[in-house]
């Protein structure tokens, strides 16, 4: 868990996963806030505070003697009387005279000793006694009755020095402590809201899903070969792929995101008669099959014989895509049911091999020879070969190719795709020597900063109106030069 929380750490994520949960985080300080504002008026308080300072003599005839001056080794000894003249105010039988002296119901000597507390100077031969209590007055009255019994009865048991009372207690007209309904709340407020915080940092540092595109660059040196924007079908009754698949009808965003993956594809590889691509994933449900068949697509307008190869025997796709009445395809020749390969044409130059629909899991089909001599005819047929593999992080068929010159192509998914399986992938790819040629950042959100055509649409539009202003000004003209003709 903490290497995850260490690889998954970066600032952008973190506000952005913070920035997302915000609503809850308020939620739970205002949930919080209620409940404390519900139950708070049994921990509400007001403290109140009377002080009694006294000056120590080290001579005790000094102490009525307010004229006299002690010297400064005098000084140095009734500091050292102030430790002794705390601890007898401090006992029990002190505490006890005090109680006495008050005659207040319920101020035992455990409840005064509790409400009293002392300070020596540092600089002076003089200590402080502080009473608190709730009311003011009860806490002026504990002041004065310390500040009464102690000058006389605290020297007779120490018989030494004395003091006298240097500054008199006051009725405290504020409290020093308090801890009013409205402090509860706003307490509440921000301990919910803390709580929910840590629990959200901790949530969105456990979530590996990849949201942005700069999540895999981190964490690979290998290149994007382009970023396939998200597109989601209005038409619920027509096919769930008419508008992801590339066609003459497709958006430029979506065409242009292909041509740019064609185009990466064409300059940063070797150069060979036939080329082949093997496209696969961690997981599935993360757009092998679309891409797969958009990459063959592009790479066919462009004057090239491409032949898709439908080789996940799992859980094809490309039929709903490139329908075929024919039943049979890889898996039947490979097994040998069939002598020949069905080939579909799904358009000028580009062909489809259909995997099986009588022969499923036939996955041990993929290592044979027969699969490789068949590769190897198709590459002196065609100019570019893609593959259509299962997700590599459940199946191992993918690696078969990496026996050949293939390339790689890892398909990711905005949203869907977590990082540390797609790490998984490349690692088990590395440490065969596959050659991975780049990563396709699939269903990247229109709305991203990281998305290339942002605001195409926002431009267009002002283009577009900027020229519908130009005619309408020159057809002003042309009527105005018109009309002057004619005067």
């Amino acid at each position: 868990m903490f290497n995850t929380i260490l690889e998954n750490f970066h600032f952008e994520k973190i506000l952005t996963a913070l920035k997302n949960s915000i609503v809850y985080m308020i939620v739970a300080g205002v949930l919080t806030a209620l409940i404390a504002g519900i139950f708070g008026n049994s921990f509400t308080y007001r403290e109140y505070c009377s002080s009694v300072s006294f000056y120590v003599y080290y001579n005790p005839d000094n102490v009525n003697d307010s004229g006299v001056n002690q010297t400064s080794s005098e000084i140095s000894a009734a500091n050292k009387l102030i430790t002794s003249y705390i601890q007898v105010l401090k006992s029990s039988s002190f505490m006890e005279a005090v109680s006495e002296e008050l005659q207040m119901d319920g101020y035992t000597a455990d409840r005064i000793k509790r409400s009293i507390t002392t300070r020596a100077m540092s600089d002076a031969p003089i200590f402080v006694v502080y009473a608190y209590d709730a009311n003011p007055a009860n806490a002026l009255k504990l002041a004065n009755a310390v500040g009464e019994l102690a000058p006389t009865l605290i020297p007779s048991i120490v018989k030494a020095g004395g003091f006298r009372v240097f500054d008199a207690p006051k009725l405290a007209t504020a409290p020093t402590s308090s801890l009013s309904r409205s402090k509860i709340i706003l307490f509440g407020f921000v301990g919910g809201f803390a709580v929910a915080f840590l629990v959200c940092l901790i949530i969105a540092m456990l979530d590996t899903t990849i949201k942005r595109a700069y999540e895999v660059e981190d964490l690979f040196t290998i290149p994007i070969l382009g970023k396939v924007p998200l597109k989601v079908s209005k038409n619920k009754k027509g096919n769930s792929y008419d508008e992801i698949i590339v066609n003459d009808d497709s958006s430029f965003a979506l065409k242009e995101a292909y041509n740019g993956i064609r185009s990466n594809l064409l300059w940063s590889r070797d150069e060979k008669k036939c080329q082949v691509f093997v496209i696969t994933s961690a997981d599935p449900s993360e757009g092998k099959t679309v891409n797969s068949y958009n990459i063959a697509k592009s790479f066919s307008t462009i004057g090239k014989k491409v032949l898709l190869i439908d080789a996940d025997m799992r859980d094809s796709k490309l039929r709903q895509i490139v329908p075929n009445k024919d039943k049979n395809g890889l898996a039947d020749y490979l097994e040998g049911k069939t002598k020949n390969v069905t080939f579909v044409k799904a358009g000028e130059g580009f062909d489809v091999v259909h995997s099986s629909e009588n022969s499923s899991n036939k996955t041990e089909l993929l290592s044979t020879e027969k699969w490789y001599s068949f590769i190897s005819e198709m590459k002196e047929k065609y100019d570019e070969i893609i593959i259509d593999m299962p997700s590599l992080r459940l199946f191992s068929e993918p690696l078969s190719m990496s026996r050949t010159d293939a390339y790689y192509i890892i398909v990711v998914r905005e949203g869907v795709t977590k990082f540390v399986r797609t790490k998984m992938v490349v690692q088990r790819l590395e440490e065969l020597n596959a050659d991975i040629i780049g990563i396709i950042y699939n269903g990247i959100s229109t709305k991203s900063n990281d998305y290339v055509f942002k605001n195409y649409k926002e431009k267009t539009k002002e283009k577009t109106k900027e020229k519908n202003k130009e005619n309408t000004n020159t057809k002003e003209n042309t009527k105005d030069k018109t009309k002057g003709n004619k005067k």
